[in-house]
């Protein structure tokens, strides 16, 4: 991984980290829902303003200062700003730029936070008001409505330092303890910006990566088109070539936890026009990273975050407990509120967490860090088997239920309408199987069944059908009539 490769030789510039210093951690006013701060210690040391400092989680001002790629914005630059402006998310009762600063302080390639650039507190915030049970959502009684909160940002934020993060394995080079290193290690978080930074090898050698508009052209390697007859009918890719060895409209990774493949980016087009945001990031996937109304390279991530796609549930809701792991599971006691399952759904990492510090990428290092960020906001982070996929004996891919819609074959041959059916095989138009999903994901159902009628009467050799062998393609159904109905 060149995001590896860029640790070990950034660890020949580190500078000491010197000693963490005692201090406050934020706690939930019990009236008014605004922040107040809780002393750790009686003589607590705040180094500077808006900084947040604890014995066990350091502060973000005594670590190393990261290597800086991003220029910085331009004067007048664009900033993150909704145009539904949209009401409050309920984490903004507790989470606070304060905390988001002294969480990611290396965010944006080193530069720190900036509204102008893709990752920011005002990008966070308002991602999250488009997802309103994000950290507000408390279904389970294994934990506290506060802890349930507080872990569902946990859960996100370890991904994104898994996927984007700075990932210093330096800091880990004996001049500190590990615990001081940690505390500067997962604060490197939404550090990249585009998969392989911070300088890309998918990025032309004139623009690689150190401006978000960097992304717009790529090498062959970064085009990340996944072709099939249902793909090429529902995310056709218009990738398309600019030059000798560049092309355009590339779909390699993008945001805080990496949106890749064509298909990805056509999901979360479609998820945007049920927003009323119109987009075409099929034609332009760079989009995720530019768009400042509203900003989506948080959102696109927070968007793969919380949204089931059959077989695999969204990471939300098996953090929260309410996926369906499934009776083989349940009967070894992997079931409820849990992290592990969410490596499997992002990446299929199942391997455990490495005894070592800071231990190698993947599953592992999610593991560290979503106990790190536990700590960080004073809540458990569960049993450890159910830190790790490495337990799950029936994995999503192998779970018998409809998972997608298409053609009823059982009818195909008669002289009447064709119709759609649930399917067990993976497919674009998804079904939600209510022992499952949600009822919101449930709720789409009928929708889907719809479209797939109205792919099979339009491209009918996508499902390998035709007039001879289906005699229902002569018998139009009236989708109109239907949804009057």
């Amino acid at each position: 991984m060149w995001s590896q490769l860029w640790s070990v030789l950034q660890a020949l510039a580190l500078l000491n980290a010197g000693h963490e210093q005692n201090g406050v951690q934020p706690e939930e006013g019990e009236q008014t829902g605004i922040p107040t701060f809780r002393l750790t210690t009686e003589n607590p040391i705040v180094e500077k303003p808006n900084s947040i400092v604890d014995v066990n989680v350091g502060s973000s001002v005594k670590c190393p200062k990261a290597a800086m790629f991003a220029k910085g914005p331009a004067a007048g630059c664009e900033v993150a700003r909704d145009p539904q402006e949209r009401p409050p998310s309920p984490i903004e009762n507790w989470f606070t730029n304060e905390m988001f600063e002294d969480l990611f302080p290396f965010a944006n390639l080193g530069y720190g936070p900036h509204p102008c650039y893709p990752y920011s507190y005002e990008a966070f915030i308002i991602a999250a008001r488009y997802f309103p049970k994000f950290g507000a959502d408390s279904p389970n009684r294994n934990y506290t409505e506060r802890e349930n909160h507080r872990r569902d940002l946990a859960a996100f934020f370890a991904h994104a330092v898994q996927e984007t993060g700075e990932n210093n394995i330096g800091l880990y080079d004996g001049r500190r303890p590990n615990d001081e290193a940690a505390n500067c290690f997962y604060r490197g978080g939404f550090y990249n910006w585009f998969e392989g930074g911070p300088k890309s090898a998918f990025l032309p050698p004139d623009a690689p990566g150190f401006r978000p508009e960097d992304g717009v052209n790529c090498t062959e390697g970064g085009q990340y088109c996944q072709m099939s007859p249902e793909n090429n009918f529902w995310c056709p890719c218009e990738t398309r070539k600019v030059s000798e060895r560049m092309y355009a409209s590339c779909y390699f990774g993008r945001g805080a936890i990496q949106i890749s493949y064509n298909y990805n980016y056509k999901r979360f087009q479609d998820w945007l026009e049920t927003q009323n945001i119109f987009v075409d990031l099929l034609k332009e996937p760079n989009l995720v990273m530019t768009s400042m109304k509203p900003p989506l390279a948080i959102m696109a991530s927070l968007w793969f975050y919380m949204t089931p796609q059959p077989p695999k549930p969204s990471m939300h809701d098996i953090v929260m407990g309410t996926w369906n792991a499934g009776k083989i599971n349940e009967e070894i006691g992997y079931f409820g509120p849990n992290f592990g399952a969410t490596s499997l759904v992002i990446n299929n990492e199942c391997n455990g967490e490495s005894p070592t510090e800071p231990g190698e990428g993947g599953e592992s290092r999610r593991i560290k860090a979503f106990k790190w960020f536990c700590n960080y906001f004073g809540v458990p982070a569960g049993p450890q088997d159910s830190l790790s996929c490495k337990k799950m004996k029936l994995r999503f891919d192998s779970m018998q239920y409809p998972k997608s819609y298409g053609p009823k074959w059982s009818t195909a041959w008669r002289n009447e309408p064709c119709d759609c059916e649930p399917v067990g095989y993976e497919g674009w138009l998804l079904y939600h199987d209510p022992a499952h999903y949600p009822e919101e994901c449930v709720a789409l159902n009928e929708v889907n069944r719809r479209r797939c009628v109205e792919a099979l009467y339009a491209q009918p050799s996508l499902y390998g059908m035709s007039n001879t062998t289906s005699a229902c393609l002569d018998f139009p159904r009236d989708m109109r009539e239907e949804e009057r109905q």
